[in-house]
């Protein structure tokens, strides 16, 4: 059976972190990043037999590669604190390393939780936006601030069991998570040129809450569906545009 690394990224997740590390304890090595957390982050990582490196988040997908250079294996699961190996993956995970992986990348449905419910549309599921399982010599992640992608060569393949996600369990966990990281998307928009338009006040929100509630059916999710939709429109997408607005506004001082 090849040996595996696990990584995860932390930044105060002492809520999430221990089901995390019981989902993926069956790893050969599980490594921890630490953006120096002010909770009990690290001593739960520590308990649990953890390697905990400590380095400062300067962008997600930096954070990332330094991760995968802290990894002892060639072959690497990806997992944030906020998610679970289901049984039904880790299976699959594990068949796969016994009998040599018959592809260099696998990807697998993420199945998100909002408010205790599970969102089957929206564009949330099935979402394959990052791999599970890889071969680290295979892949690097692109060195965006957030919202990374990467970047892999070679034979790519899908599992069918989910990664279960639980990003947001209250509407304020919402808002404090979106400030963050509008925060990151526009210095990252700043820094590629784009510029503030005040159609994008208009435009961008609406056609987010179209994409989300209409196209991708978030309608079939009841009401969870509609409050999504009008968060991610009217809070999430409104407010990267106003702070790259600010951005330039501050420059022009």
């Amino acid at each position: 059976m090849r040996r595996v690394s696990a990584y995860v990224l932390t930044k105060n997740e002492e809520k999430h972190l221990r089901g995390c590390l019981e989902s993926i304890k069956w790893a050969d090595e599980i490594v921890i990043i630490d953006s120096f957390s002010e909770d009990a982050t690290v001593e739960i990582a520590k308990e649990a037999g953890c390697k905990v490196v400590q380095h400062k988040l300067s962008g997600f997908g930096a954070q990332r590669n330094f991760a995968l250079e802290q990894c002892s294996y060639e072959w690497v699961i990806c997992l944030d604190a906020d998610e679970r190996i289901s049984p039904e993956l880790k299976s699959e995970i594990e068949f796969q390393l016994q009998n040599s992986p018959s592809s260099d990348v696998w990807l697998a449905p993420r199945k998100s939780m909002f408010i205790n419910r599970w969102i089957m549309h929206s564009g949330w599921y099935p979402d394959y936006r990052h791999p599970v399982l890889f071969n680290k010599n295979k892949a690097k992640y692109k060195e965006q601030l957030v919202h990374e992608d990467i970047d892999y060569k070679g034979k790519k393949a899908y599992f069918k069991g989910d990664i279960l996600h639980y990003p947001y369990e209250s509407i304020k966990q919402f808002v404090r998570k979106s400030d963050f990281y509008t925060e990151l998307r526009a210095s990252e928009m700043h820094a590629r040129g784009k510029r503030f338009g005040v159609l994008n006040l208009i435009i961008n929100p609406a056609a987010m809450f179209l994409k989300m509630y209409v196209f991708r059916r978030g309608f079939l999710d009841g009401i969870a569906g509609l409050v999504l939709a009008l968060l991610y429109s009217s809070f999430y997408t409104l407010m990267k545009y106003i702070k790259l607005w600010e951005l330039e506004n501050k420059k022009s001082e």
